[in-house]
């Protein structure tokens, strides 16, 4: 990921918030609901990158970290009362739900998106400069 500006930090953590936000409301609803939601979110993640839309594609990432941060928010475990080991185990899958909705999905996304992906387009050929005899029969006046 390229941030070219503080706009587009600002503009991912948005992303992010607003599908924190959704999802945790899908969560809320029904399980469908938030299974409907990350197939949106997948499905822009994959339209994007098979597209090259670079943009777009980070857009779906914020928003796939955003689900992930609303699973582990709808898996709260109560471990108040819980011995240490307990709270540490916890903690530890919440960081493994992360680490999937953040690094994992993405990349086998991304690997999924590349046998769809079309050839890269050959750049157009460029023309040669003129030689000194062209430009003297040519008599450029500017």
């Amino acid at each position: 990921m390229k941030f070219k500006s503080l706009g587009w930090l600002l503009l991912l953590l948005l992303a992010w918030f607003v599908f924190f936000v959704v999802a945790t409301l899908a969560w809320t609803i029904s399980i469908g609901w938030a299974l409907g939601v990350l197939g949106v979110v997948w499905g822009t993640f994959l339209l994007a990158d098979v597209k090259r839309w670079v943009p777009l594609r980070d857009l779906a990432w914020a928003a796939g970290v955003g689900y992930g941060f609303s699973v582990v928010r709808w898996l709260e475990v109560p471990v108040e009362d819980a011995p240490g080991l307990m709270r540490w185990l916890v903690l530890g899958g919440y960081a493994l739900c992360l680490a999937f909705f953040a690094l994992i999905a993405p990349a086998l996304l991304g690997l999924f998106a590349q046998r769809f992906r079309p050839p890269a387009e050959p750049e157009p050929p460029v023309e040669a400069p003129a030689s000194p005899e062209m430009l003297r029969r040519w008599d450029p006046k500017d």
